[in-house]
């Protein structure tokens, strides 16, 4: 009888799962004949046996079970019964189902709305709340993927037919691409006055233990807007209060995919709880924003009833804009097509704000080189992550990699006449001294194999860069690893890149590029 009972409830789910536990059940004494007490324990018992899966120890509406076979997906179950999104682990729980069985811990840390940083914050620790699904059996131990660590849900549950390095490698790409895009994004809010010139700060993707008062924000920034800054003196009506604080602007940003419940029911929890011993402070004011692409209605609505400000790419700079940031996205760094790249950019120029994204172009002229890479036979990677065992951290442009050695290219897609310096030391940013002594030693130190260092810019090097760079490029240790085509010297500024395009068909489109996109301003 129990093997009966066992084909019934998997014919069931076959033909109408994934189904509640109630729902199962109703199904089962229709079909069998059994008493509801009967039925219960009977999903139970084959539960046990694992039969078939569920989703315990997770209960959802009315404390109940999820069961489903292993090709279901539960990603409309799930929004059909809308989950208590307050309960931290139901919120993990379905937005680990619908972003495809794994977190990237600066995800985790928000949805989870655990504390980043316990030295600021006496709440729930996300390394604590991690800890808590790993004994219920609903994650696994911690993976890593060029240091960054990687939440991935159990297989008991969540089967997964592929290896996940591809998806993680993917995803982190686009959060690395919206670092960018949320610094644009402040400047256009500083740009009209909403936060002040230069107090704003964004997260990368490897800051994921640095808080806000304990809690992790993509970034923040702060506002003196009338009525809205702190101050303890009285304002009069043509002149402000001279002693006045900014109050937190706190982000959300959630440019790479579509913003869901989940998104910001997490978000809402940490506006909430970053506070901690400032709620004492009665005049404290906070604004928080949220920046998406497209976002799901409930979670839209969220937003709106809880007071959240919410911009839209397509709201702020246009469709056309917005359409080609998502196009620069899902582009393969391994397969670079120069030509898409030319319509991104003739679409932003020809939407009016082509000075809206400054970090835009110099995105673009990433790929413009990776695809040189490609041409010469190397399959590249772009933004990659690298974590040395001092705690150094970088991230390199472009890299390629074969069992011996690394060439790491860092690209600086400046405007004709803009000068990439040579840096008093290697924690000048952008300069000459901070990619060839800082970052490269830390890719040497993490990979334990050869670095062939390149500089790409579409501007040129001061003149003291130059010295810096031809002593490099002339050393006994340097001329052997250089190839003989590309890239035959560890630099190349607009001049070297053009007498390397050349009269070539085959890059007819990166000298238009660069002709057209990367000139002088007064041109």
């Amino acid at each position: 009888m129990g093997k009966k009972y066992k084909e019934s409830c998997i014919e069931i789910l076959k033909e109408k799962g994934p189904l509640l536990g109630s729902e199962l059940r109703k199904h089962l004494v229709e079909r069998r004949g059994v008493t509801e007490g009967n039925a219960r324990a009977i999903i139970n018992r084959l539960k046990n046996s694992e039969a078939f899966l569920s989703t315990d120890p997770v209960k959802l509406k009315y404390q109940e079970l999820i069961y489903y076979l292993p090709f279901h997906d539960l990603r409309a179950k799930l929004k059909l019964i809308m989950p208590e999104h307050s309960v931290t682990l139901n919120r993990i729980y379905q937005a680990l189902v619908e972003e495809d069985g794994f977190l990237l811990w600066n995800e985790f840390v928000k949805i989870s709305a655990g504390v980043v940083d316990p030295s600021q914050s006496t709440r729930k620790s996300a390394i604590n709340i991690f800890n808590d699904l790993k004994s219920l059996g609903i994650v696994e131990e911690i993976i890593h993927y060029e240091h960054i660590p990687v939440v991935v849900a159990s297989k008991k549950w969540f089967p997964r037919k592929e290896d996940l390095s591809i998806e993680v490698k993917t995803r982190t790409k686009k959060l690395s691409f919206n670092k960018g895009l949320n610094e644009d994004l402040l400047k256009w809010l500083e740009s009209m006055n909403l936060i002040g010139w230069e107090n704003s700060y964004v997260r990368d993707v490897q800051d994921f233990n640095v808080g806000y008062n304990g809690f992790y924000f993509d970034a923040v920034g702060y506002t003196y807007l009338w009525g809205l800054y702190r101050t303890n003196q009285k304002d009069e009506l043509f002149e402000p209060a001279r002693n006045k604080a900014g109050s937190p602007v706190l982000v959300e940003s959630i440019l790479h995919r579509n913003a869901k419940r989940h998104d910001i029911t997490g978000f809402i929890n940490r506006v909430d709880n970053y506070r901690g011993p400032l709620k004492s402070n009665n005049n404290l004011k906070v604004i928080p924003i949220c920046f998406v692409n497209t976002m799901e209605k409930d979670a839209y609505n969220l937003a709106r009833e809880r007071g959240i400000l919410i911009m839209k790419l397509s709201d702020v700079f246009g469709t056309k804009l917005a359409d080609s940031l998502q196009e620069l996205q899902e582009i393969d760094p391994e397969k670079v097509d120069p030509q898409k790249l030319s319509s991104i950019l003739d679409n932003v120029s020809n939407s009016g704000r082509d000075g809206d994204f400054g970090n835009l172009k110099g995105y673009v002229f990433n790929f413009l080189v990776a695809s040189i890479f490609n041409d010469a036979g190397y399959k590249t990677n772009i933004g990659l992550h690298y974590k040395d065992s001092e705690g150094r951290k970088c991230e390199c442009d472009i890299v390629y990699e074969d069992v011996d050695e690394i060439i790491a290219c860092e690209v600086k897609g400046y405007d004709e006449g803009k000068e990439v310096k040579l840096g008093e030391n290697e924690r000048e940013p952008d300069s000459v001294k901070k990619f060839f002594e800082r970052t490269c030693s830390i890719i040497q130190k993490v990979s334990g194999k050869t670095v062939i260092p390149i500089f790409i810019t579409s501007g040129t090097f001061s003149q003291d860069a130059i010295n810096y760079l031809e002593k490099k490029n002339n050393s006994k240790r340097m001329k052997p690893l250089l190839k003989h085509n590309f890239p035959s010297s560890i630099y190349y500024d607009r001049k070297a890149l053009l007498e390397h395009f050349g009269n070539k068909r085959k890059f007819k489109e990166h000298k238009r590029v660069l002709k057209e996109y990367f000139k002088q301003k007064n041109k």
